[in-house]
C-alpha cells in the first residue's frame, strides 16, 4: 500500500493510478467509509518506521516476539540486553561498595545474624585460609583460634567502641574499666589541755573540707566547752566527673558490631 513521506496512507494516488491503467476498481463503501478506512491505515504502525505511532499498542496480552537488540536512542530493547544492563548495574554498585567499604570495617546493626559477608563481632574461631583477607589484616590480634587453620573475630559483646589514640588502649587490646583518683588531706590540732582525740582542722585540700556545724557543743578533757570543727568529704572538690551523674555507666542501648570478613 502507498503512503506520503508523512507515513499516512494515500488511496487516492495508487486509485488515480490503477484507473489511468485501465484497472477497474469496485467498492460499495461511501467514501466517508473511504475515508475512515484510510484513517486507520493511516494509524498502522508500520514495518519500515514510515508511519509514526500515533497511540499505545495493545497487544491483548500477547508478546512482542524476536525484537532485535537496540542500538539507538528511542529504540526498543529485548529482555537479553535488560538482562546483561542489570547484571553490569549489580557489578557496577559491587565496585563502588568494595571500594568504600574495605575487609575489616565495623558497623553497628539491629540485625542478630550474620549476612552478606558481615559476620557479628562474638569472638569465635573461622578459617584462615576462607578468609584470608581479613586474617591477613588482624592476623591473631583478637585471639589464633586453634593454632593452625583458625583466627578469632574480634569480640565486642558489652563493650563501647573508642578511637584510638589520646589515653585510649590499643587497637586489640581491651581497656580496663577506671575512675580517677580522689585525692586530698586535711591537718588537723589538738586543743590546750585536751588528750590528741580532740582533733580540730587548721587546714584541709582536694575532697576535704571543714565547717563548724551549728551549735554543737564538745566537753574537752580539761572540762572546756568549745564548738567542733567537722570534716567533710566531697569527691567533686577532687575531679568534675564525680557527681556530674548518678551512674558510672551512660545511658545506652544495645546494638550488635559486625565485621567486613570478604569482598562481595
Amino acid at each position: 500500500m502507498p503512503y506520503d513521506s508523512e507515513g499516512n496512507f494515500t488511496r487516492i494516488h495508487n486509485w488515480e493510478d490503477d484507473r489511468i491503467n485501465d484497472i477497474d476498481i469496485v467498492t460499495d463503501h461511501h467514501d466517508e467509509e473511504d475515508d475512515n478506512f484510510a484513517s486507520g491505515l493511516s494509524e498502522c504502525f508500520l514495518k519500515d518506521g514510515r508511519a509514526t505511532m500515533k497511540g499505545n499498542i495493545d497487544c491483548g496480552n500477547f508478546q512482542i516476539k524476536n525484537l532485535a537488540n537496540g542500538a539507538l536512542d528511542g529504540d526498543a530493547v529485548n529482555k537479553s540486553q535488560l538482562d546483561e544492563n542489570i547484571s553490569n548495574l549489580e557489578n557496577a554498585i559491587k565496585k563502588v561498595l568494595n571500594s568504600t567499604i574495605k575487609i575489616g570495617d565495623i558497623k553497628a546493626s539491629t540485625i542478630t545474624k550474620d549476612h552478606d559477608n558481615w559476620m557479628i563481632c562474638n569472638g569465635r574461631e573461622i578459617s584462615r585460609s576462607e578468609y584470608s583477607d581479613l586474617f591477613a589484616l588482624i592476623g591473631t590480634n583478637f585471639g589464633a583460634g586453634n593454632n593452625v587453620t583458625t583466627f578469632n573475630l574480634p569480640d565486642y559483646r558489652g563493650k563501647f567502641l573508642r578511637g584510638l589514640g589520646g589515653d585510649s588502649g590499643t587497637m586489640y587490646a581491651t581497656q580496663a574499666e577506671g575512675l580517677p583518683n580522689i585525692t586530698g588531706n586535711w591537718t588537723g590540732s589538738t586543743s590546750p589541755g585536751t588528750t590528741t582525740n580532740n582533733l580540730g582542722f587548721t587546714s584541709a585540700n582536694g575532697c576535704y573540707y571543714g565547717d563548724k556545724p551549728g551549735n554543737q557543743i564538745q566537753h574537752d578533757h580539761s572540762g572546756n566547752s568549745e564548738k567542733p570543727t567537722r570534716m567533710n568529704f566531697d569527691a567533686s572538690r577532687s575531679s568534675k566527673i564525680y557527681g556530674a551523674s548518678s551512674h558510672v555507666t551512660p545511658v545506652n542501648q544495645a546494638v550488635n558490631y559486625f565485621i567486613k570478613v570478604k569482598e562481595d
